[in-house]
């Protein structure tokens, strides 16, 4: 099942940076991957070429994630709507199906989804949320109530549920995966162990009981998942593709 997607993150940045996110849409495509994450923070200061990287994904026909740094929710729990409508625009010059992005300081008194919905219901773009590397955005609660309450407000966004992120915010996974797996359309795979002291992204364990096997045994097979860990060289990303589309197929005979 070919449902495979590689982020230009996982990469090295300087390189990426060097040569344009462009340059490596045709390694990607001929790995055998089924999309791209196009990340915002790796495009050069004052040129953010997406017409350029759309042309080149179009000519490789790949599915298209457009994953940008910016929170939905304000520090004073408001909409950022200015930015959130900029980055849509955004995404749909470059042809994205998927916007990513981070909660923000979201509040349950004080943030108003039907903003959100509002704002939301004119595109035809999916919204993405997912949960990131800070305190307040990696946070399992906020991420149920702001899920629980958009749900009940019929708005359109899903969760992209990073395996990784709870070690940095120090989140129990367990209690993620019971409070957010409804939400969850997309996930980041990645291997994160503490190296003296400091936490570090590593590639995916290829063990039977590696915790990535496990979380992906939870969800649907024909769920995205998105290779978010260093990829070097660029040759290796064949491979891990490989392994996770042999989890998968186990899983789904039930050879696991």
């Amino acid at each position: 099942m070919n449902n495979v997607i590689v982020p230009l993150n996982a990469f090295n940045r300087n390189e990426v940076l060097e040569k344009g996110q462009a340059a490596f849409v045709k390694d990607i495509a001929l790995s055998g991957a089924f999309g791209i994450e196009i990340r915002r923070e790796l495009f050069l200061e004052g040129d953010i070429a997406l017409e350029l990287v759309k042309r080149e994904i179009e000519n490789e026909q790949l599915f298209t994630v457009f994953s940008a740094p910016i929170e939905v929710w304000g520090v004073d729990h408001t909409l950022n709507n200015l930015l959130l409508q900029r980055t849509i625009e955004e995404a749909k010059l470059l042809g994205a199906q998927w916007l990513k992005v981070s909660l923000g300081h979201y509040h349950q008194e004080h943030s108003n989804v039907s903003e959100l919905k509002d704002l939301l219901k004119k595109e035809s773009i999916q919204l993405f949320v997912e949960n990131d590397q800070t305190k307040h955005g990696g946070n399992v609660e906020c991420l149920r109530v702001f899920f629980e309450n958009a749900s009940n407000y019929e708005v359109p966004v899903k969760m992209t549920f990073d395996s990784g992120n709870w070690y940095y915010t120090e989140q129990s996974i367990q209690k993620a995966l019971e409070q957010l797996s409804p939400y969850v359309g997309y996930l980041h795979l990645k291997h994160v162990e503490n190296r003296g002291g400091s936490l570090v992204t590593l590639p995916l364990m290829d063990t039977s009981d590696a915790e990535w096997r496990k979380i992906v045994r939870l969800f649907p097979h024909h769920l995205p998942k998105a290779l978010e860990f260093p990829i070097d060289p660029v040759s290796k990303m064949k491979d891990f593709i490989k392994l996770v589309q042999e989890a998968v197929l186990e899983e789904s005979e039930g050879i696991i």
